[in-house]
């Protein structure tokens, strides 16, 4: 084997680029490290968020099974599955567990004090117990905020912008979900301030999806919001097309729900979250401990407007709405 005097001086001769020169001297120090990715989406859904963390990390030197092993779970928007795939994959003795969002972070914090962990997306990591704060985690665990919950009114007085005359609005939320009610809290305050009541609607699961809009156009309400869950992103199409269907106003957290055709969506940019989150991976990989490195807090966000859907609605956005969009959808 090439010492790596000998392989250094090969590599600057054939004028390899930096990427290429950190994997070839990764690979003389032996066995690649091995992530552990458990994604609450599914293979298809939310992929192109996994595809620009893997694309960061490889400029970064981790390639594909040369420096850097990674297996992947998906919890396909169910959270009772995170800790059985969570057991399955720090059997396979991973240097590094890195999970979409914060609550399926919760299994994995809860059985090692030792392996790093790092959340992509932190909607509420100090409520779930991951770290006592975002400026000292103080624990193995750390990553980003997303400031989902604190943006809930803000959130809500777009929507009330949108209709004037709302009275109230329905809240989807997850039954069971230990961090629903602190959103449900945040959402019935912000109302007041707006004269608006929130009206809450649990479910359980997918299958409970088409009869809570069911139940929520019944009740004669023309608002929707949602309180944080994976459930939500993994099934945003259909429920923006029930919501079109039963003529309700959507307005939910990130963009990518506009994007799906619901009325409104505003929130932190994820794909803005991702591209950030291959550094902290890298520096964790290297040696840094997650105790002392403070959540980083999401700073681009995002309203998306989707006309379409207004039109199809019978809603006609106000001009100063119209003005705040980050980005129209036609």
């Amino acid at each position: 084997m090439a010492s790596r005097r000998q392989l250094v001086a090969a590599l600057a001769l054939t004028g390899a680029q930096p990427v290429l020169w950190r994997t070839a001297l990764a690979q003389l120090k032996g066995a690649p490290k091995r992530m552990a990715f458990l994604s609450s989406g599914t293979p298809t859904s939310g992929d192109y968020l996994n595809r620009i963390l893997r694309a960061g990390l490889r400029e970064l030197g981790w390639t594909d099974d040369a420096t850097l092993t990674t297996d992947i779970r998906y919890g396909e928007g169910n959270p009772s599955r995170a800790a059985t795939l969570t057991s399955e994959l720090l059997a396979l003795k991973p240097d590094i567990f890195v999970s979409s969002i914060d609550l399926y972070a919760r299994p994995a914090a809860q059985a090692t004090k030792t392996l790093p962990i790092v959340f992509v997306l932190g909607f509420d990591p100090v409520g779930l117990g991951l770290v006592q704060s975002l400026a000292r985690p103080g624990r193995n665990v750390t990553g980003f905020s997303v400031l989902n919950y604190e943006l809930t009114g803000k959130r809500l007085a777009l929507l009330k912008e949108a209709l004037p005359r709302m009275e109230q609005v329905a809240a989807l939320y997850r039954e069971g979900d230990a961090t629903a009610q602190a959103g449900l809290d945040m959402l019935s305050k912000a109302a007041k301030a707006l004269d608006v009541a929130v009206v809450p609607v649990g479910i359980h699961g997918r299958d409970d999806i088409v009869p809570a809009i069911g139940k929520i156009a019944q009740s004669g309400l023309i608002a929707v919001m949602n309180i944080p869950d994976p459930l939500w992103f993994q099934e945003r199409k259909a429920i923006a097309q029930l919501c079109i269907q039963h003529r309700i106003a959507a307005s939910f957290g990130a963009a990518e729900f506009a994007d799906a055709g619901m009325l409104l969506g505003y929130g932190t940019d994820f794909a803005a979250v991702y591209r950030r989150a291959p550094r902290l991976i890298d520096r964790i990989l290297r040696g840094a401990d997650p105790a002392t490195i403070p959540v980083e807090q999401a700073n681009i966000f995002e309203l998306a407007l989707n006309l379409k859907t207004a039109r199809a609605l019978g809603i006609e956005m106000p001009q100063s709405l119209l003005l705040q969009a980050t980005r129209l959808i036609q």
